[in-house]
């Protein structure tokens, strides 16, 4: 019986062997209404894969480890290691595979652990997307793209590499990295990756990148200064450090668009980049009556070319606050209803007078204006960021973020006289992180630092 077994086996490791080894097809019986017919057709013609002995190509199984690797050898035509003394703990030197496992190993496209190679086990996505990165020496990238892959994942960079390449894209927003990869999916990315041709149309993020000094594409983009001290949108050249100016604050066409007191850009402002457009929410004007500070903000959009400037419809009028993009939706955070009174739309706290405040979280298409919905209510300090500058000759100062309320990738944190919490934009759960009375807060790619109210910093995981 134990022999009989063992025959199956072998036959099983042949039969899965089959579509890898050089045999063109012209047809398969299951693949003519398939959405990757026209990939899997072109790696058969150049004889990268075969079909099963009853002629179907089985396109929507999960391809194995074995199985991807002996794709690549053959689409990359990689002479097979004939180092027998390469041992494996679960891959005989009489398996069909072995050569083929130990040359992928040896030139560290797919790395074993522990001596181990799990031959059969399924390929995920994010396994797929590093196998390809190394296999065709993509660069890695640190740019966000999509929105369930955040920068503490181990395939991080390869995702995203492989997705600025035009390798591999997503499904609303989404990379679905544990899920397996079919036959059918692994001939889609390894034809895009051998033809340009091939390739997806075009590259897009999910998520979008904030702050005062913005780093996308070999670029960084912030607002500075000209000789005369005019404020300025500048796009700078990170390798050769030549600058470009996207926008003048005096270009802007005031007259058109708000109160005489509106200040469009700022050294404190937060841009926002998203898919080739800055967004850049500013001061618009409005007073509150008792200390005539500003309190009204709107958005405005220019492209990273510097053309097309566009004011956008405001999603909210007197509390429109801590504006993020994600998942083409624009995100941003309103007083609620019961909290709206001229303390909540005061731009100045007093240390001393912090109070808490229930916001709320919506989003609406990135027109700013449709399709709003309610997302999140959670309560927050009043607390804001504070920047100066004059009107009429009067010092004002005014800041159009909360300091308690921060984005990053798909997270939103915020503290509140409880402590410090932690909201997740894909499941939708609250977390609380600390006890800390926090005052301020930033994140750095694995940490959140939060300033206490005596000045103290405290360092917590993400």
């Amino acid at each position: 019986m134990k022999n009989k077994l063992t025959v199956v086996w072998i036959i099983l490791l042949i039969f899965a062997a089959i579509p890898f080894q050089a045999q063109a097809a012209t047809y398969f019986s299951d693949v003519d209404s398939h959405w990757a017919k026209k990939e899997i057709m072109y790696l058969s013609d150049f004889n990268i894969i075969g079909g099963y002995p009853d002629g179907t190509f089985k396109p929507n199984e999960a391809i194995t480890r074995a199985q991807a690797s002996a794709m690549l050898i053959k689409a990359l035509k990689i002479p097979l290691n004939e180092d027998t003394s390469i041992q494996f703990k679960d891959v005989s030197k009489d398996s069909p595979y072995y050569k083929i496992l130990a040359t992928v190993n040896e030139r560290g496209i797919l790395r074993g652990n522990n001596g181990f190679m799990r031959p059969g086990e399924k390929t995920s996505r994010a396994q797929m997307a590093a196998i390809l990165r190394r296999a065709f020496n993509m660069p890695l990238d640190k740019q966000p793209t999509f929105i369930d892959v955040t920068p503490s994942h181990w395939a991080y960079q390869d995702i995203n590499g492989i997705a600025k390449q035009r390798v591999a894209g997503g499904s609303k927003g989404k990379f679905m990295p544990t899920d397996s990869v079919t036959r059918a999916q692994f001939s889609a990315f390894l034809v895009r990756a051998l033809d340009d041709k091939m390739k997806l149309s075009s590259y897009r993020s999910y998520v979008s990148t904030k702050g005062k000094t913005v780093e996308q594409d070999g670029s960084l983009y912030f607002i500075g200064k000209d000789t005369d001290g005019y404020r300025q949108l500048i796009k700078e050249n990170i390798e050769t450090g030549k600058r470009e100016v996207l926008l003048k604050d005096e270009d802007v066409p005031k007259s058109d668009w708000n109160h005489p007191s509106a200040m469009y850009l700022h050294k404190d402002t937060r841009i926002i980049v998203y898919n080739g457009e800055i967004f850049i929410p500013y001061h618009s004007g409005g007073f509150a009556e008792a200390d005539e500070v500003p309190f009204i903000y709107g958005v405005m959009k220019i492209k990273t070319n510097g053309q097309d400037l566009v004011k956008m419809q405001e999603p909210s009028d007197d509390n429109f606050r801590n504006m993020f993009i994600w998942n083409d939706r624009i995100l941003y955070t309103d007083v609620s209803e019961k909290n709206y009174s001229y303390l909540n739309r005061r731009i100045i706290q007093d240390s001393a007078g912090f109070v808490d405040s229930t916001l709320i979280l919506y989003s609406t298409a990135m027109d700013g204006s449709s399709d709003k919905k309610k997302e999140f209510s959670f309560d927050a300090l009043i607390t804001f960021d504070v920047f100066s500058y004059s009107y009429d000759g009067m010092p004002i100062e005014a800041g159009g973020e909360n300091r308690s309320v921060l984005f990053d990738h798909s997270t939103m944190y915020y503290f509140n006289k409880k402590g410090v919490f932690k909201y997740n934009l894909l499941d939708k759960k609250t977390n609380k992180l600390s006890n800390v009375l926090a005052k301020d807060m930033y994140v750095s790619e694995t940490q959140l630092v939060v300033t206490d109210l005596n000045g103290k910093e405290h360092t917590l995981k993400k």
